[in-house]
């Protein structure tokens, strides 16, 4: 397929598709480096911001990915996970949550983060950054917080590969109630995107999570930063 200038499809949109083709034909294989973005913008006889923005409409599909200092590949499969693993308070302690600990602090809350557990600023907190590692590739940043109060015996290895929901139950005896997930696009960081193997700038998912007791009071709070070329999320409802 040719860029034709004289139609209405928007020059990014015909070297999207050009691009999409030879992917979804083979004529580009998983893992194939693509040529640079000043190499397609001379081919297609484009602008660069032109090709940036196809590239990135890719990217955002799942059909290729962008690392740091290293260039645009070509996507392999992505994994499916079930979006209730997120969400669910239930016994999880047969599943495996393979994670890095990136730092693990006690800190005072600041009026932002006191506001999400309703309390007055200047309690003391648990602050937990981790990476979540899927088929050994990060797929998302972690911060999650804990009130000192209710774990002041956590120790970074107590969530070391394991489930802040288990740590929480088994540990210090903390009867869950239900959680809440809400779900933004977010562009990446410098740090985001060092941690995620991507480049700052690219779109990704930010989720932020309300965990409550049975009794409703907040009991963890956790912001994820999820790279959507590595996995899709999904729900399924039965209704039978």
């Amino acid at each position: 397929m040719k860029i034709d200038k004289n139609v209405p499809v928007p020059l990014y949109r015909q070297v999207q598709e050009v691009l999409e083709e030879k992917i979804t034909s083979k004529q580009w294989e998983i893992g194939y480096q693509l040529p640079t973005e000043q190499e397609l913008a001379e081919h297609f006889d484009v602008s660069t911001i032109t090709v940036k923005r196809a590239v990135l409409e890719l990217v955002s599909k799942g059909y290729l990915y962008r690392q740091s200092g290293k260039g645009t590949f070509v996507a392999g499969t992505t994994n499916e996970l079930d979006i209730n693993k997120l969400l669910v308070t239930t016994s999880v302690e047969d599943v495996e949550s393979p994670h890095e600990l990136l730092s693990f602090s006690m800190e005072l809350m600041g009026d932002e983060v006191a506001g999400k557990f309703g309390l007055q600023s200047g309690a003391k907190v648990f602050k937990i950054k981790r990476l979540k590692i899927e088929n050994g590739l990060p797929t998302h940043l972690e911060y999650s917080y804990l009130p000192f109060d209710k774990c002041p015996t956590l120790t970074p290895n107590d969530i070391n590969n394991e489930f802040i929901y288990n740590i929480l139950k088994k540990k210090f005896k903390i009867s869950l109630g239900r959680a809440r997930m809400f779900v933004k696009p977010f562009i990446a960081d410098s740090e985001m995107a060092e941690r995620l193997e991507i480049e700052a700038g690219t779109p990704i998912f930010e989720w932020e999570k309300f965990t409550y007791t049975k009794q409703g009071e907040v009991i963890e709070y956790s912001k994820f930063y999820v790279r959507p070329d590595k996995v899709t999320y999904y729900t399924e409802i039965n209704f039978s």
